[in-house]
C-alpha cells in the first residue's frame, strides 16, 4: 500500500511539504539568553533591536527573506511536490508571554516533527517562538483526521527557557528506526528526547547527539544526504558521529561553512537536492558524489540563523522502512 503520510528517512521522494512564510512586515527581531548560537555581529544586532520589526531597520533584508522563501516554495512546486504554507497568525495569536518579540513563521522545521506515522507538535525553548505550532495546526488536524496520522504534542517547557521538556524539529534527523536528536542547551533537552522515545516505543532508538554549546540544532552540523552519504562539521559535535554513521562516506565542512548552513538543504529525492547557492564548495563536493544539485539563493533567511531544511517540513516523503 502506498504511503499517505509520513517520513522514515531524510531522503526518499518528497511528495508533500510545508514551507514557511516570511511576510516582510511580520518579522520581529528577537533575543533570548539561550541564543548562544548567534555569531557576535548577529547577537549584537538582535540584542540592540529586540522587539523591532526588521522591515523598519533593514527593508532590503526583510524583503529578501520573503522573496527567497517564496522562491523556494515555487521551485519545489515545479518539481511536482504538493506545497502547503502555514496559516498566517494575526494579532493576539502572534503574541506570547515573551519580553521582546512575536516569533516567526519562517522556520517550520522546528515547531513540528514528522516521524513515521507520527505528527508531533514540538516544544520550543525560545519563548517568542512557542506559538508557531498554531500556524501549522490546520494542516496537522487534516492529516490526523483524513490520513490517520498519529497526532501528539510535547508538553510546553517552563517559560524560563531552562526547564523542559524541549524538543525541536531542527534537532531531529531520521534514519529509519534510528532517530538522532541533537542536544546543546540551545534547543532540545534530555527530557524531550525521553518523551520522544516513550512515544515511538521500543522498536525505535532515539539517540542523543551531543553538540557544542554554541550550536542551535543538529541540522546546523549534520545532514544525511542519501544512504551512505552525509555532510558534517566535526568541530560542532562533541563525541563525533553516532556509531551507525561512522562508516558512511562523509563530506566534511569547516565551522565557518557550517555557520553559513552548509549542512542545511532541501532533499527532493535520493540523489537530488536544493542547496543555498553561496555554499559553492559544498555544492561541488556533492556533485562529485553524483548528486544533482539545484543552487538557489537563501542568504536572507540564513542571516537570521536558518537554512532550507529549517524552512520546510515533509508531510509525505516516500521511503521504505526495513
Amino acid at each position: 500500500m502506498a504511503m499517505r503520510f509520513g517520513a522514515h528517512h531524510e531522503w526518499g521522494k518528497l511528495r508533500e511539504v510545508i514551507i514557511g512564510i516570511s511576510p516582510a512586515e511580520d518579522f520581529v527581531i528577537f533575543h533570548e539568553e539561550s541564543m548562544r548560537w548567534q555569531l557576535p555581529e548577529e547577537a549584537e544586532f538582535s540584542r540592540k533591536h529586540a522587539g523591532q520589526r526588521l522591515m523598519e531597520l533593514d527593508p532590503d533584508w526583510a524583503t529578501a527573506m520573503e522573496h527567497q522563501v517564496d522562491a523556494l516554495a515555487e521551485r519545489v512546486a515545479r518539481e511536482g511536490v504538493t506545497v502547503h504554507r502555514p496559516d498566517r497568525l494575526q494579532g493576539l495569536q502572534r503574541t506570547f508571554l515573551a519580553p521582546n518579540a512575536q516569533g516567526a513563521q519562517l522556520y517550520v522545521r522546528d515547531p513540528m516533527i514528522v516521524v513515521g506515522n507520527h505528527v508531533i507538535e514540538s516544544s520550543l525553548r525560545i519563548q517568542c517562538r512557542q506559538r508557531e505550532r498554531f500556524g501549522l495546526r490546520s494542516h496537522i488536524q487534516k492529516v490526523a483526521h483524513e490520513r490517520g496520522a498519529q497526532w501528539s504534542s510535547v508538553p510546553f517547557g517552563w517559560l524560563n527557557g531552562v526547564d523542559g521538556p524541549f524538543l525541536e524539529g531542527g534537532d531531529t534527523l531520521l534514519n529509519g528506526y534510528e532517530v538522532y536528536v541533537g542536544m546543546s542547551g540551545c534547543a532540545s533537552d534530555m527530557a524531550g528526547i525521553d518523551w520522544l522515545q516513550a512515544l515511538l516505543g521500543e522498536r525505535y532508538r532515539v539517540i542523543p547527539v551531543a553538540l557544542k554549546s554554541d550550536v542551535l540544532h543538529l541540522d546546523c552540523a549534520l545532514a544525511l544526504i542519501k544512504p551512505g552519504l552525509l555532510v558534517w562539521c566535526p568541530e560542532k559535535l562533541i563525541d563525533g558521529l553516532p556509531m551507525s554513521l561512522r562508516g558512511w562516506d562523509a563530506i566534511t565542512v569547516s565551522k565557518d561553512e557550517a555557520n553559513h548552513l552548509a549542512t542545511n538543504g532541501l532533499i527532493l529525492e535520493e540523489g537530488r537536492m536544493i542547496v543555498d547557492s553561496d555554499n559553492k564548495r559544498v555544492i561541488e563536493e556533492l556533485r562529485k558524489k553524483r548528486m544533482d544539485i539545484i543552487p538557489l539563493p537563501f542568504d536572507g533567511p540564513i542571516r537570521v540563523g536558518g537554512g532550507m531544511r529549517c524552512a520546510h517540513h515533509p508531510l509525505l516523503r516516500e521511503s521504505i522502512l526495513e
